[in-house]
């Protein structure tokens, strides 16, 4: 009998990260966005995304801590959430503690290639570069969501090259290249990334954009 518990707890715990996680699949955010991707014609299913490699998301190079309890930063933090308010492109997880910024555009000292995550967790204040895309495969961030207050989801379109690449030949935004969507799912507790991809399609970016 403990065999048996111990076994099927084993197998509850277990999970199949090789393909997109039925909390992914079963998200609004999720659903909008794969019905829309349907409607505007591009043939892709969710249970065609396999994973493509997994990571870790913090680096002490592109992160800022700040205690909550250091002088001025409680003030700090209330003005720039609010100032992030109502801003097409930067959503806020279910707690309105913690915001994703990831507008295609230059920010500060932030690049249209990659995300910004503000926030407080617990007593600590988090300002990150937390992920990013490789600008020599035209990537392009396009929707992004929270799952709770510790997971978000941000889809990406870019070419079907490896990331940082130098060995494969420039395609513009204007040329017909090949692409495939990718779908970024963000644990910050865990401290874990996982990238899934779609089957390669052929398209111009600056058509596929107006699209997503």
């Amino acid at each position: 009998m403990i065999i048996t518990i111990w076994v099927n707890v084993t197998k509850q715990n277990a999970v199949d990260h090789s393909k997109l996680p039925a909390k992914v699949e079963d998200n609004r955010g999720f659903q909008r966005w794969i019905t829309n991707l349907k409607n505007k014609e591009f043939d892709i299913g969710a249970d065609e995304f396999r994973l493509l490699e997994e990571n870790e998301i913090y680096n002490t190079k592109w992160i800022k801590i700040y205690s909550i309890e250091e002088k001025g930063k409680q003030e700090e933090f209330e003005q720039t959430v609010e100032a992030y308010r109502n801003i097409k492109k930067v959503v806020f997880a279910p707690n309105e503690r913690i915001f994703l910024d990831y507008r295609h555009e230059t920010r500060g000292e932030y690049n249209p290639n990659e995300a910004h995550l503000y926030g407080l967790k617990e007593d600590k204040i988090i300002d990150a570069r937390i992920l990013d895309c490789s600008i020599g495969a035209n990537c392009y961030f396009d929707r992004a969501y929270f799952l709770d207050n510790n997971v978000f989801v941000i889809s990406e379109v870019s070419r079907n090259i490896e990331k940082h690449s130098e060995e494969e030949p420039m395609c513009r935004d204007t040329d017909v290249c090949e692409y495939t969507f990718k779908v970024h799912v963000v644990d910050l507790i865990n401290n874990k990334r996982w990238v899934y991809e779609s089957i390669p399609f052929y398209g111009i970016l600056v058509d596929i954009i107006p699209k997503l």
